[in-house]
């Protein structure tokens, strides 16, 4: 149940934003390079946005991942989105995964006075 309350509020935040934007799906679509009829239903809560989706889409529209804290949106998704690219990897791609992240987990603080999004040229 809470998974779809999550799809359904993160379908909806998604809508807003497109509309304060003043865009259609067919915009967004082609702004993201993500399919129109995945944008409509990614907005009806139908589906959650696999994780590079939500990413295009959060900077075309500026969302930031605090904003969708609250419902812990796709911690669950990500986790599941991990674990399948590394069902996929061979044991060098693993290795090269776990000390990538390793390195970032390292050097990030505790505690980040920041979770929003950030393009790299910003």
């Amino acid at each position: 149940m809470q998974e779809k309350f999550d799809r359904k509020f993160i379908g909806n935040e998604i809508r807003t934003a497109r509309k304060n934007k003043k865009l259609s799906q067919f915009e967004l679509a082609e702004l993201t390079g993500v399919d129109e009829k995945q944008i409509y239903r990614i907005e009806s809560g139908i589906t959650s946005p696999k994780l590079e989706v939500f990413i295009k889409i959060a900077e075309v529209l500026n969302l930031k991942i605090k904003y969708f804290n609250s419902v812990n949106i796709s911690t669950k998704s990500f986790v599941r989105q991990i674990l399948e690219i590394l069902d996929n990897a061979s044991e060098e791609k693993i290795e090269i995964y776990y000390n990538v992240l390793k390195s970032l987990d390292d050097s990030l603080p505790d505690k980040l006075y920041s979770h929003e999004l950030k393009r790299v040229n910003e």
